[in-house]
C-alpha cells in the first residue's frame, strides 16, 4: 500500500507554495542549498564558475526579518490562561508539549510558522492509558494530554463529512519521523518514517493505525501495530489559519514579499560578481610577442623592441555597479514596504458610532491573525480537557493584540495625568494604560499598587495627584 503515504493534491499545493518561504526562513545557506531553483544557471556558464559565483552570493533576508519581528510584535507579552484556570490545567501549560516548551513558547513556534506558510495545525494526544485508572494514577504516571506542532509539510491528506451539518475530518493522515536504536550498533540510532492514519469511527471514538515501509526496499507500506481506540468524539487536529483558503487549508501571507526577497537574492549575487571582476583589472598589451615572458612585480620592468608595444591596464567603467547598486536599494525599499502590511490598519466603512465601539480593538490583519491563534489555542486547550475527562471548566486563552501600543509620549502622559488629577480617569485605568503600553510590568496589580500608596508617608505619596485608593 504505497497511496497511503502519498500527499493529496490540496497538501501538494500548500507544500509548493510554502517552498519559498521555507528557503528563505533557512537563510544563506539555505538558498545555497537550493541553487538553481532561485538562482538560475547562466547559458553557457560552466558548472565551476557558477559554484563560485554560488558561493559568493548571501542574503539579505528581509523575509525573515518580516516574519520575526511580526511574531515579535504579538508575543511582546506571553500567551495567558484565565485567573480561574484550574491549577492542574495551568501546570500543563509550564511543558504543554511534554518537550519543556510552555505554552506561550509552543504558541509563537506555531505562530511563526503559520505565517510562513499560511497555515500551521496543532494536534491534541495522548499517551495510552490503563483501563480503570484513576485521575490520580494517570497524572503520577504523566499520561496527560499535550500538544504537538504538525507543519504543512506533515500532512498527507484527509477527507470530510457532514454531522450535523457541520464539516468534520472524517480522516487524517499524517506522516511522522520516529527515532529509534540501531538494532545492529547500540551507539547509532535510526530515522524512521511511518503514517500515521486517523479514522473517526461512525460508532464513536477514532481509531489510529500505523503504517511502515516493508523490509526489502519495495516501497510499500504495511501495517506496523495493531490498531489503537480513543474515546474522543473528533480527530484532535486543530488548524490555526494565518491566511485561510478553505477548509484545512491556507497559502502564505507574505508571498509578494518572499518573491521580492528572491529577486534581491538574484540582483545581489549579479552585483557580487560584477564587483568581483571590477576590482581585478585586466592587463593588456599590444606590440608583443605572445611568447615573450613578462613578469609583474616590484623591482622588475618590462621592455619591447616595437616602438609601438603598449602595456596597460584596463578596469570597468564602474556603471553597471552604480545601477546594480540602486537596483538593490529599490527592492530593500519594496521589501520594506511589503513586510509593513500586515501591520496597517485596514479601512472600516462602518458608522461613526461602530468605529468609537471598536476603538479599542486593533483592526490589522496580524491583530486579525493574532485573534485566530486565540481560536486555536482555546480549541486544543478544549480538546486536552476532553482527553482528561474535564467537563468542568471552559478554557480560556488570551493572545496580545495590542502589539501596536508603544511607549507614551511627555504629551500623552501629561494629558492622562491632568485626566486622573481632574477626576476624570481613574487611578487604575491609568495605571492599566502605562502597563498596556510597556511602560510599567505587564504584571503590575492596580489595587496592590493602591495598597503600596496608601501605606506610605504622605510626602512619598506625591500630595499633587490627590488620589484615593
Amino acid at each position: 500500500m504505497t497511496a497511503v503515504a502519498a500527499r493529496s493534491k490540496a497538501v501538494a499545493q500548500m507544500v509548493e507554495a510554502s517552498a519559498r518561504g521555507r528557503a528563505l526562513m533557512g537563510g544563506t545557506q539555505g538558498m545555497r542549498r537550493k541553487s538553481t531553483t532561485y538562482l538560475p544557471k547562466f547559458t553557457a556558464e560552466s558548472q565551476e564558475t557558477y559554484d563560485e559565483r554560488l558561493a559568493m552570493s548571501w542574503l539579505f533576508n528581509g523575509y525573515k526579518k518580516a516574519i520575526r519581528d511580526m511574531t515579535g510584535r504579538v508575543f511582546r507579552r506571553p500567551v495567558e490562561l484565565a485567573d480561574e484556570t484550574p491549577d492542574d490545567i495551568a501546570e500543563w501549560a509550564k511543558n504543554i508539549d511534554l518537550a519543556g516548551r510552555d505554552l506561550s513558547t509552543f504558541a509563537r513556534d506555531v505562530f511563526q510558522d503559520g505565517l510562513s506558510s499560511g497555515i500551521a495545525y496543532i494536534l491534541v494526544d495522548a499517551p495510552a492509558r490503563p483501563e480503570q485508572v484513576t485521575r490520580a494514577a494517570v497524572a503520577s504516571m504523566g499520561l496527560r494530554p499535550y500538544l504537538s506542532h504538525i507543519r504543512v509539510e506533515d500532512v498527507l491528506g484527509w477527507r470530510t463529512e457532514l454531522v450535523s451539518n457541520v464539516t468534520v475530518l472524517a480522516q487524517l493522515r499524517l506522516m511522522e519521523s520516529v527515532t529509534e536504536q540501531d538494532p545492529k550498533d547500540e551507539f547509532k540510532s535510526v530515522e524512521i518514517d511511518q503514517v500515521r492514519v486517523l479514522d473517526r469511527m461512525e460508532v464513536g471514538g477514532v481509531m489510529t493505525r500505523l503504517y511502515r515501509k516493508r523490509e526489502g526496499g519495495d516501497g510499500e507500506y504495511v501495517l506496523f501495530a495493531e490498531p489503537t481506540m480513543s474515546d474522543m468524539d473528533d480527530i484532535t487536529l486543530v488548524p490555526f489559519y494565518a491566511n485561510r483558503t478553505g477548509f484545512f487549508t491556507g497559502e502564505p501571507m507574505l508571498d509578494d514579499l518572499a518573491d521580492c526577497n528572491i529577486a534581491h537574492w538574484q540582483s545581489q549575487s549579479d552585483q557580487r560578481n560584477v564587483l568581483h571582476f571590477a576590482r581585478v583589472p585586466i592587463l593588456f598589451g599590444s606590440g608583443r610577442q605572445d611568447d615573450e615572458p613578462i613578469t609583474i612585480s616590484v623591482g622588475q620592468m618590462t621592455t619591447a623592441n616595437d616602438p609601438a608595444a603598449d602595456l596597460k591596464w584596463v578596469e570597468h567603467s564602474g556603471r553597471a555597479i552604480d545601477a546594480g547598486r540602486q537596483d538593490l536599494k529599490d527592492l530593500e525599499f519594496q521589501m520594506e514596504t511589503l513586510g509593513l502590511q500586515l501591520t496597517v490598519a485596514r479601512v472600516s466603512s462602518e458608522s461613526a458610532t461602530g468605529a468609537a465601539l471598536d476603538a479599542e480593538k486593533e483592526t490589522s490583519q496580524l491583530a486579525m491573525t493574532a485573534d485566530s491563534l486565540q481560536d486555536a489555542l482555546e480549541q486544543a486547550m478544549i480538546y486536552m480537557l476532553q482527553y482528561a475527562g474535564r467537563d468542568d471548566v471552559t478554557p480560556t486563552v488570551t493572545v496580545n493584540k495590542e502589539f501596536a501600543a508603544g511607549m507614551m509620549s511627555a504629551q500623552e502622559m501629561a494629558v492622562l495625568l491632568q485626566a486622573v488629577q481632574s477626576g476624570n480617569m481613574s487611578r487604575e485605568t491609568f495605571l492599566r494604560e502605562l502597563a498596556r503600553r510597556g511602560m510599567v510590568a505587564s504584571d503590575l496589580n492596580p489595587q496592590d499598587e493602591a495598597d503600596r500608596i496608601a501605606s506610605a508617608s504622605p510626602m512619598m505619596t506625591g500630595e499633587p495627584l490627590g488620589l484615593e485608593a
